[in-house]
This record gives C-alpha cells, structure tokens and sequence, in this order.
C-alpha cells in the first residue's frame, strides 16, 4: 500500500452539539435525523417475536427483573434498532427495560452516569454498547462488585479492560475486521490496476474502527494509494466536510471507503456537490435502510450489512439464561454480508420486514 497523508485532515469544530450536514439537493440536513422511532413502554410485541425468545431460555417468570440498557447513541438508525431489539425482545418476557444512550457516539462520559445509575438503581442486568473500547472501567467495576452481570453488544471492549476487570463479559456482534475484509476484496477486484483512495474512520479507538479499517487494508492494501484517511466519528456532518477537503487536495481520488453509512451519506454528498460521481465511488459499511437504498440508487457501490436486531435479542436472551442461574454464551459473531446492486433489493426487504417486528407501534 502506498501512504501519502496529506495536509488536508481536520480539524472541525462542533460548535454546540452538531452541526448540520449537508443534504444531496444542496440544503441542509440534520446529520442524526432519522424515521426510526424508539419504542415505548406501551408499544406491544409481535406474537412471533415472543415465540422466538421464549422458545430460547429457560422456563421461568422474568417479570421481578429490571435490565439497563446502555446504548451507544440513539441519533441514527442502526443505534435505535439495536436498542429496539433489546426494548421488545425484553419485554417478550415480561422484564422491565429502561433504554438510555449517550447524545453522541463518543459519550463515554454520559455512559459512565448511565451505568453507574444503574448500580445505583439496583437493575439485574446491564446490555452495553460501549461509546469506547476502553475508559468505562470504573463504571464496570462497579458492576461487578455490585454483582450486577453485564453483556456488551456491537463494539467490543478491548482485551485491556477484559484484563483489569479479571472476568469474561459476553460478546454479540459483528466480526468487523472479517467485514473490513469483505468490502476490501470488493475494492481490489474492481481496481486491479491500483487506484487513489481515502478513508472515512470512525470514532478513534473504538475496535470497530480499527478493525473495519485493518479488515479492509489486508484486502485492498496492495491495490490502492491512501492519499487520505480522517475520523468522522461515525457522522454524517464530518464525513460530508472531510470529503470536501480531501477532494479539493486530491481532485483525481478514485474512491472512499466509509466505516458506516452515515459517513458515506455525507461522503456522497459531497462527491455529488462536486460533479465527480462518475470518478469517485462510495464502499460504505452497516447496512442500514437509507445505506442499502444508496445501494439500490447506485449511489454507494456497495455496503456491508451487520445484524443489530439479532444482536439485541442475542443480548436478552443470554440475559435470561444468565438470570436463570445459567451460562451465557460467551461471544457470538452475528455475522455481516456485502451488499452491492446484486442483492440489495432483497436485503432491504428482509431487513423491513425483520425490523418491523421490534419497531415502535404506528
């Protein structure tokens, strides 16, 4: 792989809490808007739903038990299915489930609260989608020393903090460096001659983004000149901005990997204000309903699909088994798939119809 790191990565400012991305027909757009809605408390459950989750745990009455969820985010899509997931597929047993996140996908600080008001709060359970890999070790401890069981979905936490907790907590979600992979072959078999290519990361530290973006250099890696890689957070708004820059100091850029699709949004937004949609094509990575019908628009050339909603019933179910005095299972790859103009129309129909199981009552 040829590196050039160019001058032109960022620094943005948020000014306040976000600010707007830029929307495809040139006005502006609120970066974590989003139709998905998180359920409430009287939203009900779908028959086959309760069937699916009864039929995995022990025969028991969980209505005693309270589990915190502690979301990453819940600006986007992808976040608020998750935390849906874990919402219904909860009360399919009859648990009480409070859903908190942070305001950003790097709140640690607001996950710090959340978890420790839990502990305060005395809930028998905690299902956790770290802000970061690292730096909840405090928050964890105290839920082990209140014996308090938790189960981290979607970004895994980092061995180190494994280490100094002295215990397993049980893993569901995506192998992303096998995802990285996936779209990096893409890459490489479209571009066997080589080709100039940036790279949107997420949040720095964070093991989805290191492994999202190393899965994808041990494909691509041979094939592309990375003229420029930026971490965009996972945000529309930053991934529209450092587009903007990237291509303004490298007019002849090829292609731009995004590590979600909300990045990719903003990235094909600017490639579009641009006029170069025909030179630079978007690989995006999640699998979201606006990312799999960039797919189907031919606005991304691919993206690669995750399973939030089996994440978060993966999340309750071992939950149950673990509140039920047995084992949980210790890690589960909810496995992903790439998506290109083949398949797309399919993968969003599946993935309406999945969702419409754990979505808020209309």
């Amino acid at each position: 792989m040829k590196k050039k790191l160019v001058s032109t990565l960022l620094c943005v400012a948020m000014l306040g809490t976000m600010i707007a991305g830029c929307g495809s027909d040139g006005s502006k757009a609120d970066s974590n808007s989003s139709d998905a809605a998180v359920v409430d408390e009287s939203s009900e459950v779908s028959d086959k739903l309760a069937e699916e989750i009864k039929a995995q745990v022990p025969d028991k009455e969980y209505s005693e038990y309270t589990i915190g969820f502690c979301g990453m985010t819940l600006n986007n899509e992808y976040h608020i299915i998750v935390a849906n997931s874990v919402a219904q597929s909860g009360k399919a047993l009859g648990m009480k489930v409070e859903i908190q996140a942070g305001a950003e996908h790097q709140s640690v600080e607001e996950q710090l609260t959340i978890i420790e008001n839990f502990v305060s709060q005395g809930v028998d359970g905690i299902i956790l989608v770290p802000a970061a890999s690292e730096g909840l070790i405090s928050a964890l401890q105290e839920c082990k020393d209140a014996g308090i069981p938790v189960i981290n979905l979607d970004t895994k936490l980092d061995a180190n903090t494994i280490k100094t907790l002295g215990e397993d907590i049980p893993f569901y979600g995506t192998d992303n460096y096998v995802g990285g992979q996936m779209v990096g072959e893409k890459v490489a078999e479209l571009y066997p001659d080589g080709c100039k290519a940036a790279i949107l990361r997420g949040v720095q530290g964070q093991t989805n983004d290191d492994d999202r973006y190393n899965g994808f250099l041990d494909k691509a890696g041979d094939v592309i000149e990375l003229v420029a890689e930026q971490h965009a957070n996972w945000e529309t708004d930053l991934g529209y901005t450092a587009i903007q820059n990237i291509i303004q100091a490298n007019p002849d850029l090829q292609v731009v990997y995004c590590e979600n699709d909300l990045m990719g949004i903003g990235a094909y937004q600017a490639v579009d204000e641009a006029g170069l949609t025909e030179q630079i094509k978007i690989f995006s990575y999640d699998g979201v309903t606006e990312g799999l019908q960039y797919v189907i628009d031919e606005k991304f050339v691919s993206t690669c699909a995750q399973q939030p909603i089996e994440m978060g019933k993966l999340g309750v179910v071992n939950m149950a088994k673990i509140l039920a005095g047995e084992k949980a299972e210790t890690y589960i790859d909810t496995g992903c798939k790439l998506v290109t103009i083949d398949n797309a129309k399919d993968t969003l129909a599946e993935t309406e119809k999945y969702a419409e199981e754990i979505s808020a009552a209309k």
